[in-house]
């Protein structure tokens, strides 16, 4: 199925703006598996021209891992004069358009070059729907409208290079936490097992150990479980499964011993590796094995030829102390429609309140009790 749009021929001077770029003239919305062995290679192509997009969301692996795991990717194919010259993958939920991957996705935008001009609202009709709502754009911004910005949030970086070991030596003067790791670390292999870090694991058995501790995580913790719907763990096991040459899932594990004591499931492509889910076994919190499996990882990137770490946008306090580098990403939404602008900015700053509140641990614990799956429409 696919939803094609022409704009109809008009004389230039009735056209003061077009769609996308001067001779843009054409849309086609179809589902993700629909595009062609060229439409891909033009995604190449066009992702190629944007720094921000060497992360792995803009990856076709990425979609295609959500596109099996839930089955309805939909993706604007814009083209100008026969030239494909934009894609917008996105989820259809009744009126609104999504980033595909809803909140999972941490990095978002139009595949386009720098410079290519947007015609929002006509965007917006062939692809059946009123608003588009994003909470990490990166990239080229001058397409959208200056009221689609909403505000900014920080997202972290580890910029390792070719020198992980001068990296790592910075990041213990830098953070007494991660200095004091290694005392830790040698505690634990001394009451465990010596430890050892297998930053490639191919096992399904570790990937669903991984899964699971984070959901208990996420319930010890009083935040909405990610994997509560199956289109996540089963998104994650196909990235896993994967033997794509480009991007894929990278599942790392600790192990003091025999014991697997903590774990991450990320992405890696190229020298990039994002990391997303890391976890442990609570039993051994005692020892930050959590902390103790990225040091290892950082260690041992040289080798694997990861020259960055992304953690993306968030507030996990961990993040600062094991990166060096913060950048922004953008939140808010394209809509012709005040209302919907309106209520998705009201409902940000009454989250930041209820963030600033004095008691807000004990109000979370609470909500969470009343309603576990709070917020769980954010990634339906």
């Amino acid at each position: 199925m696919s939803i094609a749009a022409t704009i109809p021929d008009a004389d230039v001077g009735q056209r003061s703006v077009d769609p996308v770029s001067p001779c843009a003239d054409h849309v086609e919305v179809i589902p993700w598996s629909g595009l062609s062995t060229s439409d891909r290679a033009r995604w190449n192509e066009l992702r190629a021209s944007q720094f921000e997009f060497v992360t792995p969301f803009f990856s076709l692996e990425f979609f295609d891992a959500v596109h099996a795991s839930r089955g309805d990717v939909w993706v604007a194919v814009i083209s100008a004069r026969d030239e494909v010259v934009a894609f917008l993958p996105f989820h259809r939920i009744g009126k609104v358009a999504w980033p595909a991957g809803r909140y999972f996705n941490d990095a978002h935008n139009l595949v386009m070059r720098p410079g290519t001009m947007v015609d929002w609202p006509w965007l917006l009709k062939q692809c059946g729907v009123k608003a588009y709502d994003f909470h990490a754009l990166v990239g080229e911004q001058s397409h959208l409208p200056s009221s689609s910005f909403q505000g900014t949030t920080e997202s972290f970086c580890a910029l390792i290079g070719n020198d992980s070991k001068a990296f790592l030596d910075q990041l213990e003067k830098d953070h007494r936490t991660i200095r004091r790791q290694e005392q830790k670390s040698r505690k634990m292999s001394r009451e465990i097992g010596p430890l050892s870090v297998e930053v490639d694991c191919r096992d399904p058995l570790l990937l669903d150990q991984a899964i699971q501790w984070k959901r208990e995580q996420y319930r010890r913790t009083n935040i909405l479980d990610l994997f509560t719907p199956d289109w996540t763990r089963e998104m994650l096991r196909h990235l896993h499964a994967s033997q794509s040459s480009g991007m894929r899932g990278l599942l790392s594990v600790l192990r003091a011993g025999d014991t697997v004591v903590a774990a991450h499931v990320g992405m890696i492509e190229n020298d990039l590796l994002h990391y997303w889910f890391p976890t442990y076994d609570i039993q051994y919190s005692r020892y930050s094995p959590g902390t103790a499996l990225f040091k290892e990882i950082v260690r041992s990137a040289d080798q694997h030829g990861i020259r960055c770490i992304d953690m993306g946008y968030g507030e996990q306090p961990y993040k600062r102390k094991q990166t060096d580098t913060i950048t922004t990403v953008r939140h808010g939404c394209v809509s012709g429609s005040v209302i919907y602008r309106n209520v998705r900015a009201l409902r940000i700053a009454a989250t930041a309140a209820v963030k600033q509140m004095p008691m807000k641990a004990a109000l979370k614990h609470m909500l969470r009790k009343v309603n576990p799956d709070a917020g769980i429409s954010k990634i339906g």
